[in-house]
């Protein structure tokens, strides 16, 4: 998976079209991606806690982003 932090959100590479250096590349490949500054994620999930969801928080660290995560309580009487 492929992402990079814009403003201090995640933004995951899954476009169909990609603008880099004044192209316009449909379908793009992995490579291009790359070169339009995205990085490989390093997800560093927990094991599942029952009454618990994880949240992600992303970190550039050069050459991939990594996604460390935490616990946030469900909220029972929340209505979905």
């Amino acid at each position: 998976m492929l992402g990079k932090l814009e403003n201090g959100q995640i933004k995951f590479a899954y476009e169909k079209v990609l603008h880099i250096d004044g192209l316009i590349i449909v379908n793009p490949r992995e490579e291009d991606y790359l070169r339009a500054g995205y990085k490989p994620i390093e997800d560093n999930i927990l094991e599942n806690k029952e009454g618990y969801y994880q949240l992600p928080e992303y970190t550039d660290a050069g050459d991939k982003i990594i996604a460390n995560y935490h616990y946030e309580e469900l909220d029972e009487e929340a209505e979905i």
